[in-house]
């Protein structure tokens, strides 16, 4: 029998429930504090540029999500990037060198010393780590595996890019826990991913063609999708504050201008942020002592995002490719920054281009604090010596994310044991969003799912 459920959070997490939700027939309402969906996935159009204010890209690798985009009819609005966008630069000396993609490009890049590059290919005579069941952290990891240049020109950047993080703090097991399953299965990283292949054949990901792509509209053409398919069950603008256990039900409380009402349901997914459900009163269910408060001390990496236009003949650089990523020890501001109007078509006005760098993260965390105008300057003096630009830009916007993104720090798995602990603690009462189910679009589009059939499973029975 279908069951009335309650999605506290219209973030990816949950949008990408509701729907699923709603497609085994259940009857959904979706609270979100903000004024509309979608967290910091957002896009600005001004002055005939196209601004991400968040991620900037789908990465299309599983068949979950092909087919969600073909339900949610954007098959039409997909825009493919620029085949040049598989081409990454990493600083190196102070000046982009591009990530060798083959081993003719391995063995001649100057990215790596020719010591660095033998310690990588010794990878499979290194000895396995010997204490069973440590969250060794991913700089200790990489480094034993691999060496310090692997860490400090691969590891380290691309960390750096995708999580804002620092890699001396984060958990290898938690956010490069395929290559931890390499050593743990076969002792190396490398004869570990040739055991899989043997043994399990081609993934999932390798059964459809891999495309990174964005929308014509940008990436809120995928929120916007989302949102229509839910109509008036969204509820914005409307914050809930208090979950009230009464007999079989659950009462959530929220409010509404200044006013708070109720509405009973079966069942509550919680996709709230971190520091909100630490603000989430609770009647009549008591959580299980000190489990709300691990759950809420997960750290969270600030960022700003600064997007950018310059005249092309200003920037000496080609762009072309991805973007460029910044190792620490290559000591600069940004983290790194995207050739957004190289990846996609519409980005820019002609003749100009449109670029977005990355500030502050878990290695300068105390940058967010800067005001505009230095942000600003940061990022342009960063990006004129490495990209070889001789101008001012012609547009500039910040977009700030004081808890941009949740670190999987070492000790990550005290989270999810008390994550568990709450749902069995609390009947019909779930938890879902990127402090657990990964921090990419991909990742939280098919985590939705998997906890909407879970959901389903249960209430059904």
């Amino acid at each position: 029998m279908p069951s009335k459920i309650a999605i506290a959070g219209a973030g990816i997490s949950g949008l990408a429930t509701a729907y699923a939700l709603k497609q085994r027939g259940h009857d959904v309402v979706v609270y979100e504090a903000q004024k509309r969906a979608g967290g910091p996935v957002h896009t600005i159009e001004r002055d005939g540029y196209l601004v991400e204010t968040g991620p900037h890209t789908l990465l299309v690798r599983h068949r979950a999500v092909a087919e969600l985009l073909r339900e949610l009819g954007l098959d039409p609005m997909i825009v493919e990037a620029d085949s040049t966008a598989s081409k990454r630069f990493v600083v190196s000396d102070g000046a982009p060198i591009a990530l060798p993609m083959s081993p003719t490009e391995f063995a001649t890049t100057s990215l790596l010393s020719p010591a660095g590059r033998l310690r990588i290919l010794a990878e499979p005579f290194v000895g396995r780590f010997d204490k069973e069941g440590v969250d060794e952290p991913l700089a200790h990891f990489i480094r034993r595996r691999l060496g310090a240049e692997a860490l400090d020109y691969l590891v380290d950047p691309f960390v750096g890019g995708i999580w804002a993080g620092d890699p001396r703090r984060l958990s290898a097991r938690h956010t490069f826990g395929t290559l931890t399953e390499f050593e743990e299965s076969a002792g190396s990283i490398a004869l570990g991913a040739i055991k899989k292949r043997l043994l399990d054949g081609p993934d999932e990901a390798t059964t459809i063609s891999r495309r990174l792509i964005s929308f014509k509209g940008g990436m809120k053409t995928l929120i916007d999708a989302l949102t229509d398919h839910l109509g008036e069950a969204l509820r914005l603008d409307s914050p809930v504050r208090k979950l009230r256990r009464d007999d079989d039900e659950w009462r959530v409380i929220f409010e509404r201008g200044r006013a708070r009402r109720g509405e009973s349901f079966d069942a509550v997914v919680l996709t709230l942020p971190t520091q909100a459900l630490a603000d989430l009163e609770w009647e009549n269910a008591a959580t299980p002592p000190g489990a709300m408060d691990e759950l809420c001390r997960v750290n969270h990496a600030p960022c700003c995002v600064v997007s950018l236009g310059f005249d092309r003949h200003d920037v000496g650089h080609p762009l072309d490719g991805f973007g460029v990523l910044v190792p620490r020890v290559e000591q600069f501001h940004i983290l790194g920054a995207l050739f957004v109007s190289s990846m996609f078509d519409g980005r820019a006005p002609e003749g100009r281009v449109n670029l977005s760098a990355f500030v502050g993260g878990a290695r300068q965390p105390e940058l967010f604090d800067h005001d505009d105008e230095a942000i600003l300057d940061l990022a342009c003096r960063d990006l004129g010596e490495l990209l070889d630009i001789d101008g001012p830009p012609h547009f500039t916007h910040i977009t700030r994310w004081k808890r941009a993104i949740p670190q999987y720090e070492v000790g990550h798995q005290v989270v999810l044991d008390r994550i568990e602990e709450l749902e069995t603690h609390l009947p019909d009462i779930y938890f879902a969003g990127n402090y657990r189910d990964g921090i990419s679009i991909p990742d939280l589009l098919q985590s939705g799912q998997r906890h909407a059939q879970a959901i389903d499973e249960t209430l059904r029975r």
